[in-house]
C-alpha cells in the first residue's frame, strides 16, 4: 500500500469526510490519495491561509474534525495564520505539509536552504499546534498518525501538524506492521472534585448574589445543555463571554448579558456586584476584566474551572478556588453533588436586580434608528437577530462588526454564532463561513468588513464554484473602524492606513462580486433594511450584500484602562453610578477618565 493511500485511509477511519487542500508538488501525493478516496470529498479554496480559516469554521460549526493539505515552503507559511486561529481557540484541526524528498532537506540549520520550497515548517508550527513533527520515515506514519489525532482531540483541544516528505508519501508500507501510537493514561477520576465541590456548594449556600459565567470552553466540551440544566437547577443568574453568543435564547429569565471591556447589556454591573462568581470553561482574560483586573468581580470569591493547568498557574485573575476539570466533567458530576445534597437556596430578589440592570442598560438604542443617510451598524444587528430563525448559523469577523455583534446580536434556540475571538484575525469571517457551509450542507450568514473582505476576495469564485449558499454581508464604514477609534484615544487622531484618505480604499463590491458570477445587493439605509435582509436570507444561493455604513465608528459603551469595567463610557450621572453599586466604588468614580 502506497503511505499516502494509508494517510486517507486512516482519516477515514477517524470519521473525516471533508478535506480542503491547496494543490502543489510537494503534497500532490497527498491530495491525489484524498482525491481517489471514495470516502473522502475535497474542496479547494484559492489560497491557502482561507483553507486553514474554513477548516476552523468546519469544525466551529459541527464539532467535526477535518483537514487541510498544503504543499513545502510558502504554502505552508500560509495556513499558520488559521493554525494559530485554532489553537487561541482550542479547536482541534489536523494540517499535513507536503515536503522535499528527504535527499535534499538540509543536515543543519546553519544552512539556510538546501533544496527548492525548502522550509523548516514544523519550527514554525510548534508554537500554534499541540504537536508538530517531520515523517522521516514511512514505518512511523500509523504512530505519528494516531499521536497527532489523539493530542488534537484530548484534553485541551487544537491542531496538529504533519510534515510529509514527497519520497515518504511515495513509500510502500504494511498497514499490519506499523507500530501503533499507545496513549498515556491519566488519572481523571471525578472523585478528587469532591472536596472543591464540597467547598463550592457551602459558598453557595452562604452567597446572596452569586453569578455564573458561561465561557467557550462549555461549547468545546459539548456541556452546552448540560450547563443549562446546572444553571436552572441552582436558579442563579449568568452571563457569557464573547465565545458563547449562541449559549442561550435572549430572553432567558436567568440571562443577565455578556460581559468584557465592551460590555453587553448591563454594563456589567451583574458580575461586578457579584458576592460568588462561577467561571466555567473561560480563563478570565483581560478582554473581560479591563486593564484595572483588581478590580474585577472584586467582592466576590471567584471560582475559575479550567482544563488547562497552566491557565490555572498563571492566572491574571486569582481564583480564590481553581478547580482543573473538563467543563463537561466538571458540570455532570456537580449536578449529582447537588442533587444529593438536596441543595435548594431562592436568589430571585438577586435574579430580578440583575434583569433589571440588563432591561435598564441596552447596548441598542432607539436614537439609532434616526441615523440618516446610511445604516446604524447597531440597527443593521439588531435587525439581523430579528429576522435570522432557529437553528441558524452565523460567523461574523474580527474588529468593529465584531464589537457590534458580540453586543448586540439576540440569540435565539439551537443557533450557532461564532467568530475567531482568541486570535481576532481580520480577515476570518468570509472563509470560515465557507468552511461552515461545507460542513452543514446548509446556508450560513457571513458577516465580515470592508476591511476584513478585501483580506480573502479571491474567494468569492469559491462561493460561484462549489455554489454554496453563503450570504456575505459586508459592514461598508469605509475604513478599519475599531482602528481609527483607537487612534482617537490613544494618537490624537492620527489616521494613517485606515482609511481612503490616508492610504486605504476599497473596490466597489457590488461590481466585483457580479464580475465573479454573484448575486449582488446593496442597502443603503434604513428604510429598506429590514425588506432587503429578508430578501438575502430567502434567497437559495451565495450571495454578496454591501451595507452602507459610511463614517461610523463610534462603538458604545466602552472601557479605557483607567476604570472598572462597571463604570463604562458614556459614563452615567454619577448619582445613578453610585445608586447601581452594591459593593463600594472604585475610588476615584466621582471623576471617571476618559477612554484613552
Amino acid at each position: 500500500m502506497i503511505a499516502s493511500d494509508y494517510i486517507a485511509e486512516f482519516l477515514v477511519s477517524k470519521g473525516i469526510k471533508d478535506v480542503f487542500c491547496l494543490e502543489g508538488a510537494a503534497c500532490a501525493g497527498l491530495v491525489v490519495a484524498v482525491a481517489r478516496n471514495k470516502n473522502l470529498n475535497y474542496f479547494c479554496p484559492l489560497h491557502e491561509q482561507t483553507g486553514s480559516f474554513a477548516l476552523d469554521g468546519y469544525v466551529k460549526a459541527t464539532r467535526k474534525l477535518s483537514v487541510m493539505i498544503a504543499t513545502s515552503g510558502p504554502g505552508g507559511q500560509n495556513v499558520l495564520n488559521g493554525v494559530a486561529a485554532s489553537y487561541y481557540d482550542s479547536i482541534p484541526a489536523i494540517y499535513l505539509t507536503g515536503q522535499i524528498n528527504s535527499r535534499f532537506i538540509k543536515p543543519t540549520n546553519d544552512i539556510r536552504q538546501h533544496g527548492f520550497q525548502e522550509n523548516d515548517i514544523v519550527s514554525m508550527a510548534k508554537p500554534v499546534t499541540k504537536y508538530a513533527c517531520i515523517v522521516k520515515d514511512a514505518k512511523n506514519l500509523r504512530f505519528e498518525l494516531e499521536k497527532a489525532y489523539h493530542l488534537a482531540v484530548s484534553g485541551r483541544p487544537g491542531p496538529v501538524l504533519l510534515d510529509v516528505p514527497m519520497d515518504v508519501q511515495k513509500a510502500d508500507v504494511n498497514p499490519a506492521t506499523l507500530r501503533p501510537y499507545i496513549p498515556p493514561s491519566v488519572g481523571n477520576s471525578p472523585d478528587r472534585l469532591d472536596e472543591s465541590f464540597r467547598t463550592l456548594l457551602e459558598w453557595l449556600k452562604k452567597s446572596e448574589r452569586p453569578i455564573i459565567l458561561v465561557g467557550g470552553g462549555v461549547w468545546i466540551a459539548d456541556t452546552v445543555e448540560q450547563t443549562r440544566k446546572l444553571i436552572g437547577r441552582l436558579g442563579t443568574p449568568f452571563c457569557e463571554t464573547w465565545n458563547m453568543l449562541d449559549f442561550c435564547d435572549n430572553n432567558d429569565p436567568l440571562y443577565g448579558g455578556r460581559v468584557g471591556t465592551y460590555g453587553g447589556d448591563g454594563r456589567n454591573f451583574a458580575i461586578q456586584n457579584s458576592d460568588l462568581l462561577v467561571a466555567i470553561g473561560s480563563r478570565v482574560s483581560g478582554r473581560i476584566t479591563g486593564g484595572m483586573m483588581d478590580t474585577f468581580a472584586r467582592g466576590a470569591k471567584k471560582v475559575i474551572v479550567d482544563i488547562d493547568n497552566e491557565e490555572l498557574n498563571y492566572q491574571q485573575v486569582r481564583g480564590d478556588l481553581n478547580i482543573s476539570a473538563d467543563a463537561g466533567v466538571f458540570v455532570s458530576e456537580f449536578l449529582k453533588f447537588i442533587e444529593k445534597d438536596g441543595f435548594k437556596k431562592d436568589y430571585s430578589a438577586w435574579v430580578k436586580k440583575v434583569f433589571g440592570w440588563k432591561t435598564k442598560y441596552k447596548v441598542f438604542r432607539e436614537e439609532y434608528l434616526k441615523d440618516e443617510g446610511r445604516v446604524n451598524p447597531y440597527v443593521f444587528v439588531k435587525a439581523l437577530s430579528d429576522e435570522m430563525k432557529d437553528g441558524d448559523l452565523l460567523v461574523h469577523e474580527a474588529g468593529g462588526n465584531c464589537v457590534v455583534t458580540s453586543q448586540t446580536f439576540e440569540a435565539k434556540n439551537n443557533q450557532r454564532v461564532f467568530t475567531n475571538n482568541g486570535n481576532s484575525s481580520l480577515g476570518y469571517s468570509f472563509p470560515a463561513a465557507i468552511g461552515a457551509c461545507v460542513a452543514t450542507k446548509k446556508p450560513v450568514i457571513c458577516i465580515t468588513g470592508d476591511g476584513g473582505l478585501n483580506f480573502n476576495i479571491q474567494e468569492f469564485q469559491t462561493l460561484r464554484h462549489y455554489k454554496l449558499p453563503v450570504k456575505v454581508f459586508i459592514f461598508n464604514n469605509q475604513c478599519y473602524g475599531i482602528t481609527k477609534a483607537f487612534r482617537d484615544t490613544n494618537f490624537k487622531s492620527e489616521y494613517a492606513g485606515v482609511d481612503a484618505e490616508h492610504g486605504v480604499s476599497n473596490p466597489d463590491f457590488i461590481k466585483v462580486a457580479e464580475a465573479y458570477g454573484l448575486k449582488a445587493v446593496s442597502i443603503k439605509n434604513h428604510a429598506e433594511l429590514r425588506q432587503k435582509i429578508r430578501h438575502v436570507l430567502e434567497l437559495n444561493e451565495p450571495v454578496v450584500c454591501d451595507v452602507n455604513m459610511a463614517g461610523f465608528y463610534d462603538y458604545n459603551p466602552k472601557l479605557g484602562w483607567g476604570t472598572p469595567i462597571e463604570d463604562q463610557f458614556p459614563f452615567l450621572p454619577r448619582d445613578e453610578f453610585r445608586d447601581n453599586m452594591i459593593i463600594e466604588p472604585v475610588p476615584g468614580w466621582e471623576n471617571p477618565k476618559y477612554p484613552g
